[in-house]
């Protein structure tokens, strides 16, 4: 039996690589009538910038740059050929920041910035960026800041880039010539720029935003996206996505008339998952939490839709299930036994994974549809 295995990273526990060589592990172990291919995916979060690396078999650069909060924080991004890929979480993340100091008053997108000059310094003219992860609500300024872009209040005093300055914001001074380059944002969230649903409603409390910080935020990704606008005259306001990242892709619309795509689809068309699917007989897709959220094209509903197009079953594992998913797959899987605490899961993901596909492997053929 055919088996490909094609996870999404499990938040805080795996990484897609891994979750895909645990199984294949277990299955292996299991009986020798398997064979596996392991196609580990994302959706433009955790590890997005890897999966592509890997599929474009780009090589890595290692640079210092100016992390969220202004420390010098080791970084990377992938070069192939002059095509760059760039994790915006590896320079301006989440993770980079520990989390009693996150501040997305404070948070900057710099270091994004820099990746995306130095891969403009080594000849690249096409920029991927996966902007999952970011610990920023600074709407791209940071990044511009870096970029070569000034700022300026109303008594025209130099603005750094920050989330706490963009409602300051009067003007904007930019670099005599832009670079030529073709920038394709990976996104994994439709979310608009403003209000309920918006960067700082929605993801500034994640980011460390208190009900005030998030007020201010507000009001200032307004007022920028309204400098923006009367600049490019581009209506980028109520455009789907642009609440991501704390609202990064507004000015790469705006300058760089960046094309924002769908992250899980176009990670899959990059890895050529078609093909994949047509070898394999049962597909093994997972993540963190199989629920509700998932059906928002996550990687492994994304997985599913394209498996289903050639009838082919698909079962999910995560750590966390949810009944509101089980529409979408064949049959849903929690690898964590009933009354398991959270953190043990997580620290022990590996061993639960082992264990659980050890099992499923054993009753495979009872699981599959009926012909």
């Amino acid at each position: 039996m055919k088996i490909l295995v094609a996870p999404n990273s499990m938040k805080g526990s795996l990484n897609s690589f891994d979750f895909a060589d645990v199984i294949e592990q277990a299955f292996l172990n299991s009986s020798g009538s398997f064979n596996i291919r392991k196609v580990p995916v994302a959706d433009g979060g955790d590890y997005t910038g890897e999966v592509l690396a890997r599929a474009l078999k780009a090589e890595m650069v290692n640079i210092e740059v100016q992390g969220p909060l202004g420390k010098l924080a080791k970084s990377r991004y992938f070069i192939s050929g002059k095509t760059a890929v760039i994790e915006m979480a590896d320079a301006s993340g989440m993770k980079l920041v520990n989390m009693q100091d996150l501040n997305p008053m404070k948070a900057s997108s710099f270091g994004t910035g820099e990746l995306i000059s130095d891969a403009i310094s080594r000849g690249c003219d096409e920029i991927l960026l996966a902007i999952g992860g970011s610990a920023t609500v600074d709407g791209g300024m940071g990044m511009l800041e870096a970029l070569g872009f000034c700022f300026f209040d109303k008594n025209s005093d130099n603005l750094s880039g920050k989330g706490a300055k963009l409602e300051k914001i009067q003007s904007i001074f930019s670099p005599a010539s832009l670079p030529e380059i073709s920038i394709k944002v990976i996104c994994d969230v439709d979310n608009p720029l403003l209000g309920v649903n918006g960067a700082a409603n929605v993801f500034g409390p994640q980011k460390g935003a208190t009900p005030e910080m998030v007020v201010q935020l507000e009001k200032g990704l307004k007022n920028w996206a309204h400098i923006l606008q009367k600049i490019s005259g581009k209506n980028i306001e109520e455009k789907k996505g642009t609440g991501a990242a704390g609202g990064i892709i507004l000015p790469l619309i705006s300058f760089f008339d960046a094309e924002v795509v769908q992250g899980a689809d176009f990670v899959l068309s990059m890895l050529n998952f078609d093909e994949h699917v047509k070898w394999a007989d049962v597909i093994i897709t997972g993540e963190g939490k199989i629920d509700a959220q998932t059906l928002n094209n996550k990687a492994p509903f994304a997985v599913s839709r394209w498996a289903k197009k050639h009838d082919k079953p698909v079962f999910a594992f995560g750590g966390q299930t949810e009944k509101e998913a089980e529409t979408a797959f064949n049959g849903i899987f929690c690898i964590t036994p009933k009354e398991t605490d959270i953190d043990f899961a997580m620290k022990n993901a590996r061993q639960l994974i082992y264990d659980f596909t050890v099992e499923f492997a054993g009753n495979i053929d009872k699981l599959l549809p009926k012909q």
